[in-house]
This record gives structure tokens, C-alpha cells and sequence, in this order.
């Protein structure tokens, strides 16, 4: 018979997921008594253990089959097992690709063949998925305010590197402050001196706005931390 093992609690709190009983109701009693009935219907909710929110709900009928709602997509389905239907129901966390490989990995569709791909490595190490971010579309949805999707650990690989949040700040060309103009001068002047000539145009920095200024000076303080060395 279907039910909720430890294991489907333990992959439930790695998927960020919590578990919830809903009692019994009557309409789950007298199903239970119908000529094909195995069992009482059971009912769980599922929640995000980040938001508090419900994002699912599982339903054992009484014919003893797994019943599944995904709430964000407004769509259910059947589910062989309990592990099967909360990889279904938990939101898609994306990692953050660093553009380099590390062998192969064999991916095994559920409908078809299976197949060899590159094995993509992840800024936080977290095996990599079809939704990832590379690293370009990554900063661009930090920088904008809209990581909302982007795994905690990545992010905070990002953040690390200099990327930060600046939707807050104006994007009016010249809009930055002569502090941050000062500030991102001196910068390329230490760059200068230690090999790393020519980072951004003089004649650049004074068009900056207040949004490009922050994001420049964090690049060049972490190109700083790396020794000068690397991308900007």
C-alpha cells in the first residue's frame, strides 16, 4: 500500500519541501467503502519550506493510486510513487553553469532513449539541470533584481565575485556620483600598475550611470582579489 515513508520525508526536506496530513473527511469514509476500496483516501499538502506556501497536494485514493496537484501550474497527474510526485511538485531550482566540463553523464529520459552529454560543472557543485543559468544570463538576472529561481549557494558564489543586486540604482547615463567616478579611477590606475592596462576608457567613466559605476567598481574589486588576473 502507498504511503509516506522516511525517505519520502528526507527527500521531501532536501527538495525544500514539508509534508502536511489533512484530516479525514467524510467524503474519505465512505469512499472507503465502496466494492474496489483497499484503504481510507489520504490527503497531504505540500509546502515551501521557504515561502510557507502550498505548491502541491498528494491524494491516495482509495483504489490505492497516487493522485498529484502541481498548485503553480494548476495541472494534476498520476504518480507511480510518493518520490516520483514531489520531484514533480518541487519548484525548479536553477544553478549556475561556469561555462567549463568535467566528463560525461548519462541522461535516461523517461519516454525515450537514453543518452551522453557533456557534464556541466556548477558554481556551487550541484549536478546541473536543463534549467541552469549560464553565466551571462546569471549576473544579468542578479544584477536586475530577479534571482528568484537562482540556488542560494550559486548566488552566493556570484555575490563573492563582485555581482550584486542593483536594481535600486539609476541607469541615466552620467548618473554616478563623482565618489564612484573617483573610486573606479583609482581602481584602473592600480590595474594599470600591476599589468592590467586599459580595463575601461578613460573617456567612458564620466558617461557611467549610478547602476554601471557599483557594478564596475565590484568587478574591478574582484578582479583585484584574483591578483589582477582574469576577465573583468
Amino acid at each position: 500500500m502507498l504511503t509516506i515513508t522516511d525517505a519520502d520525508r528526507s527527500l521531501a526536506t532536501d527538495l525544500g519541501l514539508l509534508l502536511v496530513r489533512q484530516p479525514e473527511t467524510d467524503e474519505d469514509r465512505t469512499a472507503a467503502q465502496h466494492s474496489n476500496a483497499t484503504r481510507i483516501p489520504e490527503s497531504w499538502l505540500v509546502r515551501s519550506v521557504l515561502t510557507k506556501k502550498p505548491v502541491g497536494r498528494l491524494r491516495f485514493t482509495a483504489v490505492d493510486c497516487l493522485y498529484v496537484t502541481k498548485l503553480a501550474a494548476g495541472i494534476s497527474g498520476m504518480e507511480e510513487t510518493v518520490a516520483e510526485a514531489l520531484r514533480w511538485i518541487a519548484p525548479v531550482v536553477r544553478h549556475v553553469r561556469t561555462g567549463a566540463y568535467d566528463g560525461t553523464e548519462l541522461v535516461v529520459r523517461r519516454f525515450a532513449s537514453m543518452f551522453k552529454r557533456p557534464r556541466a560543472i556548477t558554481e556551487c557543485g550541484a549536478k546541473s539541470n536543463g534549467a541552469d543559468y549560464t553565466q551571462i544570463a546569471a549576473k544579468s538576472e542578479l544584477v536586475n533584481g530577479r534571482p528568484h529561481e537562482m540556488c542560494q549557494a550559486c548566488r552566493a558564489k556570484l555575490e563573492a565575485k563582485g555581482v550584486g543586486d542593483l536594481s535600486r540604482l539609476s541607469e541615466r547615463s552620467g548618473s554616478s556620483s563623482s565618489r564612484q567616478r573617483d573610486y573606479v579611477r583609482r581602481l584602473i590606475d592600480e590595474g594599470a600598475r600591476n599589468g592590467r592596462p586599459y580595463l575601461v576608457g578613460a573617456r567612458a567613466i564620466d558617461q557611467l550611470s549610478s547602476r554601471e559605476a557599483s557594478a564596475t567598481i565590484d568587478a574591478l574589486k574582484a578582479l583585484k582579489e584574483r591578483g589582477w588576473k582574469g576577465a573583468l
